[in-house]
């Protein structure tokens, strides 16, 4: 069905100029292998992950159709699925493939992740928050 790109729809199933919905996902938790010195990658640690991705959510939210949605049981197997399998040295460097994956799997124009290390003695976590575009 097309709707009036003018009328703030979208025709033939393109983005509306300048809409931008926010999907956020919060405290996605996994076990990583995270850590420069040998004693911290010993153990896997526990990691929150905080997902913001927006993208134009009209079509969703009229439709009730999952496949024009964005899948957030997806996202967040996901995620695990990349943390869980992978070893990084930096919350920077899990945070930053975490954006390469849902940039690059998931149809968004923008993403902010929020990762979290719970690993120091006397503060309750590390975080890390980078955001990227397509």
């Amino acid at each position: 069905m097309m709707r009036d790109a003018a009328a703030g729809g979208t025709a033939a199933g393109g983005a509306a100029a300048g809409r931008e919905d926010r999907l956020a996902l919060s405290d996605i938790l996994c076990m990583c292998q995270i850590g420069v010195t040998e004693e911290e990658r010993r153990e896997r640690q526990r990691l929150a992950v905080d997902l913001e991705l927006y993208a134009d959510l009209e079509d969703a939210g009229r439709s009730g159709d999952l496949r024009r949605a964005i899948d957030y049981r997806d996202v967040c197997e996901s995620v695990r699925g990349l943390l869980e399998a992978g070893s990084f040295h930096l919350v920077e460097a899990a945070a930053r493939g975490v954006l390469d994956l849902v940039l690059a799997r998931f149809p968004v124009r923008r993403a902010v992740v929020r990762v979290r290390k719970f690993v120091l003695p006397r503060v309750g976590h590390v975080e890390v928050q980078m955001e990227r575009s397509r």
